[in-house]
């Protein structure tokens, strides 16, 4: 994935999702981090990661760096390829996670997005990153 033309996208959705919860000057819960990696799928070559590739890395990359939990959403990416100046799309995965702000996560996170690069031959991966307010409802 590239990051050329995503990055505006990516802040728009950020905004929109910092906005949607409570401030977090009034959160009730705990302030933590909100981080998403975008991955693309296409293979320089002309292929695609496919279904099973995306599940062995979630289950052998993903799941030990954050075995606490986290989101896996596949989406639809587009990004400007400046050596054409073609527009690029290609589907995506998005890996979201809420975690306590730290050294540590923030190495988890670059972990898994160097490993995506290096398994999938990628030119890079985005990291957006937040302040959220985070409460767990739990079973009583």
């Amino acid at each position: 994935m590239r990051l050329q033309l995503a990055f505006p996208a990516v802040l728009a959705i950020v905004a929109v999702l910092s906005t949607a919860g409570p401030a977090l000057a009034d959160c009730t819960g705990q302030t933590w981090s909100q981080s998403t990696l975008y991955m693309g799928r296409s293979l320089a070559d002309g292929g695609t990661v496919g279904e099973d590739e995306v599940q062995a890395f979630v289950n052998d990359t993903i799941v030990p760096a954050f075995p606490d939990g986290f989101t896996i959403v596949d989406a639809r990416g587009h990004w400007l390829d400046r050596g054409t100046g073609l527009g690029i799309g290609e589907t995506t995965v998005m890996f979201v996670v809420a975690h306590p702000p730290s050294a540590e996560s923030d190495a988890a996170l670059q972990r898994v997005a160097d490993a995506y690069i290096a398994r999938f031959r990628q030119s890079a991966v985005l990291r957006s990153s937040h302040p959220v307010c985070v409460t767990f409802y739990e079973k009583k």
